[in-house]
């Protein structure tokens, strides 16, 4: 089994830490500007596995959307944890279906423990891969690996990238950080899947962004991903509160044209 996989990771425990970890979060970098009209839901799969590629992505296709896959250059290929990961040809596949690619480094390093510089070299060598397999859509969005990040790094990917999505759970409305976009996690616990259910549910009362994030999709998954079953009940729910299903790049497009006022024609002479 492969080293590059959520499974190797653990965090420092020293309570200084933990204390810089989490202050990093109310030191908003670039704030969105929006708040939507009606409830978006954006999924997307981290590294990834082949199951995200083929059963995540079929059941996002299923009620209309199209998901956003951050790409780990690293694993490609290989096994880890959370199963088979994914080849070109998954990534072909996923491109002609109209999903999108984002980045997620290409040695799945932690953001929070490396400088920023080393972070942005690693990142760039995720991208060249990235285009090398054959990724020729523009990549636009990222997410740190672990979910931890230091703010000279959100600093660092503003104009590198529109957004970068982190793991600290809530919902995106005006205000939130562009450099760390809240989601929430799926994982075979049913506790998650009920957490996303009742997130979504009240982002259709009171407009908000809701991201989802998982890495495996099967019957049986690892404990970083999901049932099958549970992630179809959380589409069809999604489709029930009749959320917009959008990728990150999609979510920001409209969130942007929201914010955009008409151009006023001039008042006719006479």
């Amino acid at each position: 089994m492969d080293s590059l996989s959520p499974a190797s990771y653990e965090p420092d425990r020293r309570l200084n830490a933990k204390v810089l970890r989490r202050l990093t979060q109310w030191r908003t970098a670039l704030p969105l500007d929006a708040t939507p009209d009606r409830a978006i839901v954006t999924f997307t799969f981290d590294d990834f596995p082949k199951s995200a590629a083929r059963i995540g992505a079929s059941i996002v296709e299923r009620i209309g959307g199209k998901a956003t896959f951050y790409a780990c250059s690293g694993v490609m290929g290989r096994a880890n944890a959370t199963g088979d990961q994914y080849t070109n040809n998954d990534l072909a596949a996923l491109q002609a279906s109209g999903h999108e690619f984002g980045a997620h480094t290409h040695n799945h390093i932690d953001c929070w423990r490396t400088p920023p510089g080393e972070v942005l070299a690693d990142i760039d060598q995720n991208l060249q891969k990235l285009e090398e397999m054959g990724v020729s859509t523009p990549i636009r969005q990222f997410a740190y690996p672990y979910g931890e990040t230091q703010f000279a790094l959100k600093q660092a990917l503003i104009g590198k990238f529109r957004a970068a999505r982190g793991i600290l759970p809530g919902v995106n409305r005006k205000g939130s950080d562009l450099m760390q976009l809240r989601a929430l996690e799926l994982d075979r616990e049913p506790t998650s899947t009920d957490r996303a259910i009742a997130t979504i549910e009240a982002a259709a009362r009171n407009p908000g962004w809701v991201i989802l994030f998982t890495h495996d999709v099967a019957d049986w998954p690892s404990p970083f991903g999901i049932k099958t079953r549970d992630l179809e009940r959380i589409a069809q729910r999604v489709q029930d509160a009749g959320a917009a299903v959008l990728s990150m790049t999609e979510a920001l497009d409209q969130l942007q044209r929201s914010t955009e006022q008409p151009t006023k024609q001039p008042a006719p002479s006479g």
